[in-house]
């Protein structure tokens, strides 16, 4: 199966393709950059947020 050309597509194009083929690691990839692209003046999280960020999201989830 040839895939899609993930450059071409537009963002919301490429984030629904995400959504229907979960696995496919080089468009999350891509999608990733292209996000990051748009928002350059957003700081990269350190592990300690994103570890923070995500139990605060799981911990809100669970309860």
């Amino acid at each position: 199966m040839t895939k899609p050309n993930f450059q071409q597509m537009l963002l919301e194009q490429l984030r629904t393709y995400i959504l229907e083929h979960r696995n496919d690691d080089d468009a999350f990839h891509i999608y990733i950059d292209r996000r990051r692209a748009q928002s350059p003046k957003q700081m990269p999280m350190t592990i300690e947020e994103a570890e923070a960020d995500l139990q605060r999201r799981f911990g809100q989830q669970a309860s």
